[in-house]
């Protein structure tokens, strides 16, 4: 029997968050369930009043497993999609009846019984309905870019002790030769971590020593920062003409500072700026919110060669590549950009191709539906 109602839980109130939940909340509401939808995860006393008055016969929960939430009742069925680890390791999301895994492959890794599969984001048909706009440039790219490292942050310590002592700043240079020159050299947080040990031993005859920040700053940050600016680098080299959209931390940078337009908070504010660029890059690595709605409104998505893309979750697992998107290496990015400014048909074509296979198989009515078909799957089983 199909559940009834679901409560879906989002971690915080922020504008992305907002645009997501109304539009999961669309894609539910349309296979005709009771839907609730809060920003923020509850602690038992609000939770509890919350069940009490609303009844979801799911709970559907970014980022928080059952064992999280033992408050929960066993009579609901507790959904935990988990996009982001927040530094926890994959053996910590234990205990609900379905886990969702964001990232590819990553479901191959998941050491639990019970039911687990990958889970992409969808994609909105009202705020990111098919768009027709005049182009107001070639080029654009909506990111996040951390600001440039401060230098009391490249002096921070990674050997304790030692002399001399290796510093932050003394293998941020090695990390990023290394993995200019082979993109999957380093693939886990893991490897990144076995790497800066092997650095430290070899220059200060010991292991690092990292606290949360030095963690997050050498397996994220310094990976985004590297990938957004190797990727707007080959841009700018090629002469189009490019806007940079994203929190102002952009203008941090003196290449990119000229190119920056602004934040974009809103789905109507992105909505505009993928139909007004002729070409919409994203830098790869699984299948992405941002890609999706691109995709969905008709933008010509260009988006990064990874060794990802034929797993599960990878881009090419969904959508094939020169029909509904086009791939590119950081080294045939100019190839690709002149080839698809020279034929506004062949990215004309593309454009129609993406949006019609989005509407057809990757809304968020399709993912609600996949869920639904999930939770009669475990409860059957």
């Amino acid at each position: 029997m199909k559940p009834s109602s679901i409560a879906i839980f989002l971690p915080r109130d922020t504008p992305f968050y907002r645009g997501v939940i109304a539009q999961m909340v669309r894609g539910f509401s349309a296979l005709g369930l009771r839907v609730h939808g809060h920003l923020g995860l509850l602690g038992a006393d609000d939770f509890l009043a919350f069940y009490r008055q609303h009844q979801p016969e799911l709970i559907l929960e970014m980022n928080r497993p059952r064992s999280e939430a033992e408050f929960i009742p066993p009579s609901v069925c507790h959904i935990c999609w988990v996009v982001d680890f927040n530094g926890r390791p994959l053996a910590h999301f234990e205990g609900s009846e379905l886990t969702y895994l964001f990232g590819p492959a990553s479901t191959e890794r998941y050491p639990h019984s019970g039911f687990c599969r990958w889970l992409g984001p969808g994609a909105c048909p009202i705020d990111y309905a098919p768009t027709s706009l005049p182009f107001s440039h070639d080029a654009s790219f909506a990111a996040h870019i951390p600001r440039p490292w401060s230098q009391a942050e490249l002096d921070r310590p990674l050997t304790v002790g030692t002399s001399p002592t290796t510093r932050f700043g003394d293998i941020l240079r090695p990390i990023e030769e290394k993995l200019n020159a082979k993109q999957d050299a380093l693939v886990s947080a893991e490897e990144y971590f076995a790497f800066v040990d092997a650095e430290c031993l070899r220059r200060s005859g010991a292991t690092a020593t990292l606290d949360d920040r030095l963690r997050y700053d050498i397996s994220g940050r310094l990976v985004r920062t590297l990938n957004r600016r190797t990727l707007v680098d080959r841009v700018l080299d090629v002469g189009c003409s490019l806007q940079l959209f994203g929190p102002p931390n952009w203008l941090q940078w003196p290449r990119y500072a000229p190119h920056y337009a602004r934040e974009l908070t809103l789905p109507s504010e992105m909505r505009e700026v993928y139909a007004r660029s002729r070409i919409n890059l994203h830098e790869g690595a699984g299948i992405h919110w941002r890609s999706m709605d691109i995709m969905s409104t008709g933008g010509l998505l260009l988006f990064r060669k990874s060794p990802e893309d034929q797993l599960i979750g990878g881009m090419n697992s969904l959508f094939e590549p020169g029909v509904h998107y086009v791939p590119f290496t950081i080294e045939d990015l100019p190839d690709r950009i002149a080839e698809l400014l020279a034929d506004p048909e062949q990215a004309a074509r593309i454009r129609r191709n993406a949006a019609e296979e989005i509407a057809r198989a990757h809304t968020w009515e399709c993912r609600a539906r996949d869920i639904l078909r999930d939770v009669q799957l475990v409860r059957s089983g």
